[in-house]
């Protein structure tokens, strides 16, 4: 199940999606299709709810397009997330269809970047601030790493500062197993794991 809105604001695409899809990798599915299609997520907001006993994820986008045709790019935009949250469609056969090319990710370290990890135990959510060079496919780029260690994107506050050019992200997370981890040998992987290209690059 999915509900998807869009509408045009001056250069830009304001975007609205509801899912019932709430598992692990969820946003990560969402940053593919729109780094695939050419977009880039200059904020948004995502966030986790119950309703009726169920969960739902909730998110809002502000993208911008390449090249500037808006309508075609939300037009296929929508297009691939029905496609996406579709129950006989495997996420597998969509990259296949998509060949993705793999960012430059040198250019999201410019600067030192920031990972702060802190645990939360009062929303029993583990916060990851993110502060790096703003640049598409970033978030394709994190969210995957926290998929493969099978980290929950509970909810999350994307931001560029467009003076400084630089993205400022706040996660708030758990492991697979529901738990915070901020203090554990996890934070230390995934820091290492987004960090391993500029790091092998200095070398």
């Amino acid at each position: 199940m999915i509900e998807f809105q869009y509408k045009r604001e001056k250069e830009n695409i304001l975007i609205s999606l509801k899912t019932d899809s709430t598992q692990i990798g969820t946003f990560h599915r969402i940053a593919t299709i729109i780094y695939a299609l050419k977009m880039d997520i200059l904020s948004g907001e995502l966030s986790t709810v119950i309703e009726k006993g169920r969960e739902f994820t909730i998110d809002s986008f502000i993208l911008q397009a390449d090249g500037g045709d808006t309508t075609q790019a939300a037009f296929k935009l929508g297009m691939m997330m029905d496609s996406l949250f579709s129950k006989n469609t495997k996420f597998e056969e969509i990259l296949e269809k998509l060949q993705i090319q793999e960012p430059a990710i040198a250019t999201f370290f410019r600067e030192t970047p920031e990972f702060i990890f802190s645990d939360l135990p009062e929303r029993n959510e583990t916060c990851l601030y993110l502060e790096s060079s703003a640049g598409r496919g970033l978030l394709y780029y994190v969210s995957r790493i926290l998929m493969q260690n099978q980290i929950n994107i509970r909810s999350a506050t994307i931001e560029t500062d467009f003076e400084t050019g630089r993205a400022k992200d706040s996660f708030y997370l758990t492991d697979a197993s529901g738990k915070i981890f901020a203090s554990s040998d996890l934070a230390d992987k995934i820091r290492r794991e987004i960090l391993a290209p500029i790091q092998s690059n200095s070398r």
